[in-house]
């Protein structure tokens, strides 16, 4: 029974990380089922250019953290790792008045320019972007508090609740037009989005109502505690923005050359492509989110001989996801042929996921676990400027919305060689056969789509991720297999025991 009671801290770790990810992929599985009712049922409903002037509030509504000022981003990095008990409820009261009279003042002005300075359909979007900013930023808010001290039930549930009420909303909005022929606008689905994020924000509020009402007399030092969260979380909050910006810096620019209108839907069209990506990130956000609090509790000399092994299995992950490009294509040409030109743009940008998804769930969160988070600041700044440059020179030279799309994926490519050389450095990693498996991988999937039958084509891509996964992580499933028997004859033999003494 000994062996049995000492069994390594790093296992029972690793099960509640396993937990962890599973309560959160249940939210997240159906975040995913909601967003493909959104994403296929909306853009047909509200017509093509009513989808652009909503993929333009996205767009926008995207940089609203910026607001924060690095606060909620400075708890983050501070708290990170503790329980909610070791919390200090007082300061964290005064954190969440501050927080919400800052996020209160920035929207009322919001509102003031918005109606005095922009017209048309412009004006109702950033009104609604100022309304927005309060609801999203206080439930950010809640959400770190959620994340960085393990509750994710409270994180799963608030999934479960939004994506409920987006889905009804889309569904009753769809019933009503098909009965009474009312015209929906993106307007009243934009007013319907807001208000649910408001419901959500007072379901947060009565959740954590022991953070959120009563006294912080006894915080001491007020101004200097936020100061100190704004001097810790800024640099992450930049860093996160270049991030959002360098992953967004395409569509950025052909919603400003190609603006919505109503003869213009070229960034209706290539909004959509991303509507499609955003699935599939969908459905990884849960390893991103659970993973930042277990590498904090976890060893230096662990963290380091991790990283490659968990740089490999996102990359297979998110290269096997890779298949859902053949039914996604059927489905937009039986569904939604209007959206046909943007199956272009999705073939182009849909490999570039694996990188993105490399650097901002492995190499981020490393980087923040380092305490590195201005050094990625830095990388974030260099690679936004290359990202920058890149889609300038391919809309100048080829002026089609195509080589931006090829600019923002030759940007990611870059993006993840500067962020990996840091661990090449300091850490001696193993990087090669990741960056070759990666470049494999993306390579396959480009040669491969040019059949243009998608039932060969699907077969062959899914033939091919198999044996290349395989082939280069063999000895990581060869490992893995040999543990997970190991741990069972382990765990028969202690179950053995038990019964031996009783």
């Amino acid at each position: 029974m000994e062996e049995k009671k000492n069994m390594p801290d790093n296992n029972v770790k690793a099960k509640k990380t396993i937990k962890d990810i599973i309560k959160v992929s249940i939210s997240n599985i159906i975040k995913l089922l909601s967003g493909v009712l959104v994403g296929f049922v909306l853009p047909r409903l509200i017509g093509i250019t009513d989808y652009g002037y909503y993929k333009t509030f996205t767009l926008y509504a995207s940089y609203v953290g910026l607001f924060a000022f690095g606060i909620i981003d400075g708890i983050y990095l501070k708290y990170g790792g503790l329980d909610y008990k070791e919390l200090s409820k007082s300061d964290f009261r005064f954190y969440t008045r501050i927080l919400a009279l800052l996020h209160l003042v920035i929207a009322i002005s919001g509102i003031g320019i918005s109606l005095l300075f922009l017209s048309g359909e412009y004006k109702f979007i950033f009104v609604s972007i100022s309304c927005y900013l309060i609801f999203s930023n206080m439930t950010g808010y809640y959400q770190q508090v959620s994340q960085i001290t393990g509750r994710f039930n409270e994180l799963s549930t608030r999934n479960i609740i939004q994506s409920i009420f987006v889905s009804l909303s889309v569904i009753v909005i769809w019933l009503v037009n098909k009965l009474n022929g009312f015209v929906i606008t993106y307007n009243i689905y934009l007013f319907i989005y807001v208000s649910i994020f408001a419901v959500l924000t007072l379901w947060y509020i009565i959740t954590y109502k022991d953070i959120t009402f009563g006294s912080d007399k006894e915080t001491h030092d007020k101004a200097k505690k936020i100061f100190n969260l704004i001097k810790i979380g800024f640099p992450l909050l930049i860093a996160n923005l270049c991030s959002t910006l360098i992953l967004s810096m395409d569509r950025q620019f052909v919603n400003i050359l190609w603006p919505v209108d109503e003869t213009n839907n070229t960034y209706s069209i290539y909004a959509f492509a991303y509507n499609m990506l955003s699935l599939v990130t969908t459905a990884t956000a849960a390893i991103s989110t659970v993973l930042y609090p277990s590498l904090k509790r976890t060893s230096q000399e662990t963290l380091k001989s991790n990283y490659s092994k968990l740089l490999a299995i996102i990359i297979s992950l998110i290269s096997c996801a890779l298949v859902v490009y053949y039914p996604l294509c059927w489905f937009v040409d039986w569904f939604l042929p209007k959206y046909h030109d943007s199956l272009m743009i999705f073939r182009i940008i849909f490999p570039g996921l694996i990188t993105s998804s490399a650097i901002t769930i492995i190499m981020h969160n490393y980087y923040k676990v380092f305490g590195e988070s201005f050094r990625f600041f830095i990388i974030t700044i260099i690679v936004l400027l290359i990202s920058f440059v890149a889609n300038l020179i391919a809309y100048l030279i080829f002026k089609s919305v195509s080589a931006i799309s090829i600019a923002s994926i030759i940007t990611m490519l870059i993006w993840y060689i500067i962020s990996e050389f840091y661990f090449i450095r300091h850490y001696n990693v193993n990087w090669i056969k990741n960056f070759v498996f990666m470049i494999v991988m993306m390579g396959s999937f480009y040669v491969i789509t040019f059949i243009s039958n998608y039932y060969i084509g699907f077969t062959m891509h899914f033939i091919s991720i198999i044996t290349l996964v395989y082939l280069f992580n063999l000895k990581d499933i060869n490992v893995f297999i040999k543990r997970k028997l190991k741990s069972k004859k382990l765990n028969s033999k202690l179950k053995n025991d038990d019964i031996s003494e009783i």
